[in-house]
């Protein structure tokens, strides 16, 4: 079997096989994130991903909220990903 040699392989995600998702996390009852933290957490997610930024603005989607308990603080998360 051969190892593949990891320095070849490329550390940027195609565009066409991956878009930037993310979670947004508020006190649970506060309002839901605006387009400026959406598009914030979008834009570190795609630095994470090694994508460079994007040139255009981007339509993104947003699930929730989902109540969620994270060391006994009440939140709701809200999943959010680029279209």
């Amino acid at each position: 079997m051969t190892v593949p040699d990891l320095n070849l392989i490329s550390r940027t995600m195609s565009r066409g096989t991956a878009t930037a998702l993310t979670v947004v996390r508020v006190p649970r009852g506060q309002a839901p994130p605006n387009e400026d933290a959406i598009r914030a957490a979008i834009a570190r997610d795609r630095e994470r991903l090694h994508q460079p930024p994007e040139k255009y603005v981007c339509d993104f989607a947003v699930a929730g909220p989902y109540a969620i308990s994270v060391d006994g603080q009440e939140l709701d998360e809200y999943v959010v990903w680029e279209r």
